[in-house]
């Protein structure tokens, strides 16, 4: 049984994006999450919550996937100018190729769903998606929140994975320690402090 979990948030002021200046990876998860919900209520046909109840339509979290505990944030990259024509759809921080296939295939069903715009700050999306297995433990915060049940078993937590890594590393053991930052970078590629543990550990800082 999923739980499809739609975040709202009530837009007190304009937040307007200011095109290549500003990159969503500096803002605040509030902040970031109140720009996209403002550029998807005036690009798109229905508004932020259409579109995440499209998006839920065409994707599905795999069974390998759950059973696996693969959880992270995939982001959406892609343009669609004021003439609604669209780029084709870029995506970071990818988890499984069933998940990428079907997410692709939602944005290309989105053709002709977006309303005309007047200023080019208005075609650039960048929208975060998280994936978790049951009650998982994480610091994780997207715009859209994919949430499924278990398969019978737990999935590790934040702070168990940091924990292994301290562990990992006090024992010089460097590729067991990076193998529980990426998983963290994978649930939460926003966070700057991961990537800069990973940088201290490959440097030896």
């Amino acid at each position: 049984m999923k739980k499809f979990i739609l975040l709202s948030f009530s837009i007190l002021t304009v937040f307007q994006l200011s095109g290549q200046s500003d990159s969503l990876s500096q803002l605040s998860v509030r902040e970031r999450n109140r720009a996209i919900q403002h550029l998807l209520d005036y690009r798109f046909r229905g508004g932020s919550g259409a579109f995440e109840k499209y998006l839920f339509e065409y994707v599905d979290y795999p069974t390998e996937a759950r059973q696996k505990c693969i959880i992270g944030t995939t982001i959406l990259i892609f343009t669609v100018d004021c003439d609604n024509n669209m780029s084709e759809l870029r995506i970071r921080n990818p988890l499984h190729p069933k998940i990428n296939d079907q997410l692709r295939q939602f944005y290309n069903a989105t053709e002709g769903m977006w309303n005309h715009c007047e200023d080019q700050k208005y075609t650039r999306f960048e929208i975060p998606v998280l994936f978790i297995v049951g009650s998982t433990e994480t610091t994780a915060n997207a715009f859209i929140r994919y949430e499924t049940e278990a398969e019978g078993m737990k999935c590790r937590s934040d702070a168990w994975h940091m924990e292994q890594y301290e562990k990992m590393k006090a024992k010089n053991k460097i590729k067991q320690a990076l193998r529980n930052l990426d998983i963290l970078i994978q649930r939460d590629p926003y966070n700057q402090t991961y990537y800069e543990l990973k940088r201290g550990l490959l440097t030896n800082e």
